[in-house]
């Protein structure tokens, strides 16, 4: 059974899956071409990180609109285009002011959150979008570490938006398969201010991969909010490649900050 779903004049399929919390709607995914999903609860996620080609119409939000190609007789791209963004996603762009670090939300990091939280979280003034160019400058140190890829530069290095941002895409959709990162709130909606709990959580996660990279040379990060945890809880792959989180979704935990960053330090190239 499948349903469709039209966003940004595109139209995407849906297909059944399994929910990873109480209702939702998510954002991002891999780097490969995308789909929409519809699970238990109501949620539905949208997946996929766009890039390479022509318009698709199951790319994400992140990718290009560039014309269709292939053998079936479509017109050739004519070259880089304007991507298209969701309100989320434009409104990180409008905040931080570069396409690398909108795709570093788009392509590397996934929300799955309540159809009612992520329309708060596209608001100008949602701490949401501002924690979001503090994420995906945190990605950037990471990748310019393990890479050597410094994608801001690159973008503004002559001025060619559109032809600079066409050599940084590959490379971010080639880091996904080092780093990506999960947000999984529970229930429909979400508060967005300053003071929200999970932004709090997201912000210190932010802050300890970026201080304290895995000795792997890859992360894969999930951030589970919960209305009913307390307290703090993780647990890290044996590789250290992989960090799950549960945090409380309404409380602050107590030592919250240490919690959060023990696991990055434990598992760093370097302390």
């Amino acid at each position: 059974m499948a349903i469709t779903k039209t966003s940004l004049g595109l139209v995407t399929t849906t297909l059944l899956t399994t929910a990873a919390c109480t209702g939702g709607f998510s954002l991002g995914g891999n780097s490969s071409a995308g789909a929409t999903t519809t699970g238990g609860g109501g949620q539905v996620a949208t997946g996929g990180g766009g890039g390479g080609g022509g318009e698709d119409p199951g790319s994400s939000y992140g990718g290009p609109a560039g014309s269709m190609g292939g053998s079936g007789g479509g017109a050739p791209n004519q070259g880089p285009t304007e991507p298209r963004w969701d309100d989320y996603a434009f409104a990180v762009r409008e905040r931080g002011g570069t396409y690398w670090g909108t795709w570093a939300v788009t392509k590397l990091t996934t929300f799955k959150v309540g159809a009612t939280c992520y329309g708060k979280m596209a608001q100008a003034d949602s701490d949401a979008v501002s924690q979001a160019t503090y994420h995906a400058r945190s990605i950037h140190a990471v990748a310019k570490q393990w890479t050597g890829d410094d994608w801001e530069s690159i973008e503004n290095q002559r001025g060619d938006r559109k032809r600079d941002r066409s050599l940084v895409e590959p490379m971010i959709d080639t880091f996904g398969a080092r780093f990506h990162m999960t947000v999984a709130i529970e229930g429909d909606d979400c508060d967005v201010d300053r003071s929200a709990m999970w932004i709090r959580y997201w912000y210190a996660i932010t802050e300890a991969f970026e201080d304290y990279p895995s000795q792997a040379g890859k992360m894969f990060i999930t951030m589970n909010v919960s209305a009913a945890a307390r307290e703090i809880t993780s647990t890290v792959s044996e590789d250290g490649s992989t960090f799950e989180f549960t945090v409380p979704r309404d409380f602050e935990a107590k030592q919250w900050d240490d919690k959060i960053e023990k696991p990055f330090r434990k598992n760093a190239a370097q302390i």
